[in-house]
């Protein structure tokens, strides 16, 4: 995970409010920095990669506005959460303010236990993308670098070293007679043995170094400014650690092994990244072929030794292993992005994150009555379990109000879908549950946003979604409002098809409610008595 060492920026050209905001934030122990202007603010911002900005919308020859477009336009800062304190009501104004990237807003007067609140929920979306960044770029099962992650990573220390004239050297390892392991002491005990191996490597690397498991049992280390001979001689000492130093205690006796290959970019077979890895990739088969448990070095030639008929069988395995890294490493990468978002709904509220579960569960079903394929109907749920997430972003006072919402207040939370599709839409392995995130608010008619779709222009999941999250929210119980019974709730979804609703789908919930009903029933009803409200006051309409 990446750290920031500043908490927030704030920049505010009033010494006045300045003062009152630094008092509060001091106070609360939140490690800051200051500027008065939007100039010298960028440039802190760029230097000290804070994880809130707190704005002033005046600035002296400029506004926060045009600083947080700055900010959004520059991705080493990008991800910052930014406030803008305003004491401005105007909703054209809080409109442009949004679509320039502003996150949320302060109104002055400016109270401390606001002020506080707001930057709590900022540093609480900043870690969740931070979580979501080392996701998508670590392995979820030995914590090195993944594939993907590792060849960026290559490919960065490849032209550095290209433009300086430094050197580069790269060790690829291979674990020894690894299907025999898991066949043998079984997978569980299999995982152990990359977990350990994957241990000894981070071990033995330096801090500039970078380790990446690159296939199913394959692992590399990067190198940076060293040789083929310092390479070797880091690859003979993991090799005796996995001798001496590897602890599964389900393997008894059995004595683990990797066979590695070493590669540089002095060698002048090299010139691109992926020369790098295929000589490294071909001395590690070398050492297969002399016997396994071995260390080669592509400068040795001992790469090109081989009888045709092992050569033959070599390329095949290569080319079976890539195959299987492309399949293993998006299966994980998906799996961990799906559970630290949900992970992420569950720690800020409970409600809302049994809300997701019904809203999946009901749209997968409505999805298969569709006939939708099983990749779709997987891609609906996983939406499904994802399209409120950015409710983290959401101070609770606005979550759980018992009365009307104020107009900013509406507005606040017509950010969701916006939030939520913000914070997946880096994880480009969820590109078609980001398609229903944005659009669940898309109404059949045209009358919907964010983009005012209209009938098949909406992406299927996007309309059935729509359908779920309605049914679940009529038929709960919600700080505003009783729930509804399931009838009363169909009746509601039928007023609303062809308009809000697509009619197609509404059929399909009505087909699935009439063969299952008792099933969904059981499930309300779970609902209802995991979280009994207090008794209601205040009514609302249904929602649309």
């Amino acid at each position: 995970m990446r750290d920031s060492a500043v908490d927030l920026c704030l920049i505010e050209d009033d010494p006045a409010q300045r003062h009152l905001a630094i008092r509060a934030i001091e106070g609360s122990g939140y490690r800051h920095i200051e500027a008065e202007d939007a100039s010298s603010g960028f440039e802190l911002i760029k230097a000290e990669h804070p994880k809130v900005v707190l704005c002033d919308y005046l600035l002296p020859g400029d506004t926060g506005m045009s600083l947080c477009s700055r900010v959004r336009s520059d991705a080493a800062v990008a991800d910052t959460y930014f406030i803008l304190m305003t004491a401005i009501t105007d909703r054209n104004v809080q409109r442009q303010a949004w679509d320039c990237g502003v996150d949320d807003f302060l109104t002055k007067p400016i109270a401390s236990d606001e002020l506080l609140a707001r930057v709590r929920v900022g540093l609480r979306m900043w870690t969740l993308q931070d979580r979501l960044r080392a996701a998508a770029i670590t392995d979820g099962l030995t914590r090195v670098f993944n594939h993907d992650h590792f060849n960026r990573l290559l490919d960065r220390e490849m032209s550095r070293a290209r433009r300086y004239g430094r050197p580069l050297a790269l060790i690829v390892l291979d674990i020894d007679f690894f299907k025999a392991v898991n066949d043998t002491f079984g997978h569980l005990a299999g995982n152990d043995v990359l977990e350990e191996v994957a241990r000894i490597l981070r071990d033995n690397a330096r801090d500039t170094d970078a380790v990446g498991r690159i296939g199913g049992e394959e692992f590399a280390l990067l190198l940076p400014e060293s040789s083929a001979a310092d390479a070797r001689r880091v690859a003979e000492r993991i090799q005796s650690a996995l001798a001496s130093g590897l602890n599964v205690p389900a393997l008894g006796a059995h004595a683990v092994t990797a066979s590695f290959g070493v590669a540089d970019t002095d060698d002048p077979r090299v010139s691109t990244a992926a020369e790098l890895v295929d000589l490294a990739d071909r001395a590690m088969y070398g050492a297969k072929r002399r016997g396994r448990n071995q260390v080669i070095c592509a400068a040795d030639g001992a790469d090109d030794e081989a009888h045709p008929e092992s050569a033959d069988a070599t390329q095949i395995d290569m080319l079976r292993k890539r195959i299987a890294i492309l399949n293993a490493f998006a299966r994980d990468v998906y799996g961990q992005s799906i559970s630290c978002l949900a992970q992420a709904v569950i720690e800020k509220d409970p409600y809302t994150a049994r809300h997701c579960v019904n809203v999946a569960f009901y749209a997968a079903e409505v999805a298969r009555q569709l006939g939708c394929a099983s990749a779709t109907v997987k891609s609906i749920g996983n939406a499904a379990m994802l399209h409120d997430v950015g409710k983290v972003g959401i101070p609770d006072r606005i979550l759980m109000k018992r009365g009307p919402l104020t107009p900013l207040e509406q507005t606040i939370i017509a950010q969701v879908p916006h939030i939520s599709t913000r914070i997946v839409e880096n994880l480009r392995i969820l590109e078609a549950e980001i398609a229903i995130i944005r659009h669940q608010r898309e109404y059949f008619d045209g009358s919907g946003a964010p983009s005012a779709l209209k009938g098949d222009q909406i992406p299927i999941g996007a309309r059935v979604l729509l359908v779920a999250d309605a049914f679940d929210a009529m038929t709960t119980d919600r700080v505003y409002r009783q729930r509804r019974g399931v009838d009363a709730a169909v009746a509601e979804l039928r007023a609303g098809a062809g308009r809000q609703f697509d009619p197609r789908v509404v059929l399909a919930l009505e087909q699935v409610l009439a063969r299952d009903r008792a099933a969904w029933q059981a499930r309300i009803d779970e609902s209802v008595d995991l979280f009994q409200l207090p008794s209601l006051t205040v009514t609302a309409p249904a929602p649309t």
